[in-house]
């Protein structure tokens, strides 16, 4: 098992993410993240959607993500922002050890 996560999350767009990923970055509750064009189908308030998003995938440490949720939730324009933890069972210790240097210990 693991000590790393990718939490992710959607935006209408770049220029939504922007800032938010600044913020996080800069807050260091993760190391970096990926943008990703997507198109999200689903029903929200008894309608039918079908939206050109944003995926943004924070990659962190498990350790930091109930503070990196509650930042995203305070900045996120969403009224029900997706917010998911996937776990990283294993990886590059290279890569790993770059993501414990670039977030903050708790």
């Amino acid at each position: 098992m693991s000590d790393y996560a990718i939490v992710l999350t959607t935006f209408t767009s770049s220029e939504q993410a922007k800032p938010i990923i600044d913020e996080i970055i800069k807050s260091k509750l993760a190391a970096c993240a990926q943008e990703i064009n997507i198109k999200s189908h689903y029903v929200w308030n008894e309608e039918y959607c079908h939206d050109n998003e944003v995926l943004v995938l924070f990659k962190t440490r498990k350790t930091l993500y109930g503070e990196l949720e509650k930042k995203l939730k305070e900045l996120h324009p969403y009224e029900t922002p997706e917010i998911i933890m996937l776990d990283i069972s294993d990886g590059y210790l290279g890569y790993l050890t770059w993501i414990n240097k670039q977030t903050k210990e708790l």
